[in-house]
């Protein structure tokens, strides 16, 4: 406590979680969902299943940022969450005809999307381990595949630094 270092129960962490992350992530999957419906009961399903698609790429390229991420709580949880929702995408995809490839064939949401700042060293690289640990175990949940290779990977997602006091440039000359 005196390094102002506790542990966030995971309820507390969903309650920021869900509103920032998710909500406005599963508007727009519901906005994509119901675009592509619409595209397959017109006949379109190339449209559709690039519509889904499309989805997919944009959940690839979404980042998340814990400033002060501790031994990475809060982005282990957005992993999840997110992964479970690219779940649904994917079973949507299969649905309608589309590849249900593209997670092994690398294009998946990984550990490289989420970032966090922490100052302590130790915490930093438990961080590390936590996201690529908890993403294997999410992995192997939903597949008996294995991940593409290398299945572990040194993103150097997490930095070891303070996101308050430090800039690029610090120290001034």
């Amino acid at each position: 406590s005196k390094l102002g270092a506790h542990y966030t129960p995971r309820a507390y962490v969903e309650r920021l979680v869900i509103p920032t992350i998710m909500e406005p992530l599963r508007a727009d999957w519901r906005d994509a969902a119901v675009t592509a419906e619409k595209l397959m009961a017109e006949g379109k399903r190339e449209q559709a299943i690039e519509t889904v698609s499309d989805f997919h790429n944009q959940l690839c390229l979404t980042r998340v940022l814990d400033p002060a991420c501790g031994s990475g709580n809060f982005l282990y949880v957005a992993l999840e969450l997110i992964k479970q929702l690219e779940d649904e995408v994917i079973d949507a995809l299969v649905s309608m005809g589309g590849q249900q490839s593209l997670a092994m064939a690398g294009h998946t949401v990984d550990p490289h999307q989420f970032l966090g700042l922490e100052v302590n060293p130790r915490a930093a690289a438990i961080a590390e381990l936590v996201l690529w640990i908890g993403y294997l175990q999410i992995h192997y949940r939903s597949t008996s595949k294995h991940p593409a290779e290398p299945i572990l990977r040194a993103f150097h997602n997490i930095e070891c630094r303070d996101a308050v006091l430090v800039w690029d440039g610090y120290p001034l000359p």
